[in-house]
């Protein structure tokens, strides 16, 4: 820091008065900028903060759903001098500016995904230092889809899949973003496998065994094959359908019938990625498997079997 300029050194016509106030507004720019100075900086400080979802889809049983956007509140002051909300379960981090959500000094407002189940935490921090000032818990359930099956003129039923995003999150997050384009609805189940599988997901209906080449649906990139997440392939659980390559699997899925461990992964072969859980419906997989079932030796192995009239999801929605 310099020193500050001695009286002897006023330029000649300058009072003593206005050289006193002079030097005073000279020291007191030096100090500021060698880190003194009479004001400090405002920084934010959180009171509270509160989660609510950005939509209509959810059961009350927390306050996030999977897949849907979460409207986060923060309450404080000087919000508006910076803070950061991070989350490794809520993705697309945005701060809102218009109203209603219009965030200001007192009250930020921030918007983002919900890509996690269970406890998710967002943590609001202080930009300059990174300081942690407050933590914002969101509850998500394990999403639920509903799939409602229909065979020729007739109704069987709703299935509901609980799916599993902590043990496989690019699985399930490829199977909901197939339910939420609607991807699903019209294609059947077109491989009866007795006392192994149902599968589907693929083909468009209607599908008769006189069909020597069907069109499969166009489908979104294969996804990299989850076969270590823990899942085993028991009866009641629902796995993803794939080639003998084993990142191949699309759109397609099967029931298990009966448990099937020997699809899981051993040390010596790739198995088949679990997803979810058949947690109601059970009667209406009974009736699927007790429909007509033609053999269709174009497409299917020996022993399987198209159903006839097609067992058709003629709707799948997120429910939770």
């Amino acid at each position: 820091m310099n020193e500050s300029p001695a009286m002897s050194t006023l330029p000649t016509g300058m009072t003593w008065r206005a050289g006193a106030l002079a030097l005073a507004t000279l020291a007191s720019l030096t100090l500021a900028g060698c880190g003194g100075g009479s004001k400090e900086s405002v920084v934010p400080t959180v009171s509270s903060a509160t989660v609510r979802p950005a939509g209509n889809l959810g059961t009350g049983e927390g306050n996030g759903t999977y897949g849907q956007k979460v409207v986060i509140t923060v309450n404080g002051n000087a919000l508006d001098q910076g803070i950061t909300l991070l989350s490794s379960g809520c993705t697309g981090m945005t701060r809102l500016t218009a109203a209603p959500n219009e965030s200001g000094a007192s009250t930020a407002f921030y918007e983002c995904t919900v890509s996690s189940s269970g406890t998710v935490q967002v943590g609001v921090l202080r930009d300059a230092s990174g300081i942690l000032l407050s933590t914002v818990p969101i509850t998500v359930p394990d999403p639920q889809v509903t799939l409602a099956i229909g065979n020729g003129s007739s109704s069987l039923g709703n299935i509901v899949l609980t799916l599993n995003p902590a043990r496989a999150p690019i699985t399930v997050r490829n199977f909901m973003d197939y339910v939420a384009a609607g991807f699903y609805t019209g294609t059947v189940f077109h491989r009866h496998s007795p006392n192994f599988v149902l599968q589907g997901g693929g083909y468009a209906g209607p599908l008769a065994p006189t069909d020597t080449s069907p069109t499969l649906k166009a489908t979104n990139a294969a996804i990299t094959l989850e076969d270590n997440a823990g899942l085993s392939n028991l009866q009641g659980t629902v796995a993803m359908a794939r080639t003998n390559a084993p990142n191949s699997a699309t759109s397609q899925f099967f029931f298990n019938l009966v448990d099937n461990t020997f699809l899981d992964r051993t040390a010596s072969a790739r198995g088949y990625a679990v997803f979810a859980t058949i947690t109601s419906g059970a009667d209406v997989v009974t009736a699927m498997r007790a429909a007509t079932c033609v053999p269709y030796t174009a497409v299917l192995p020996a022993g399987d079997c198209l159903p006839q009239p097609n067992l058709v999801i003629t709707s799948a929605t997120q429910t939770r």
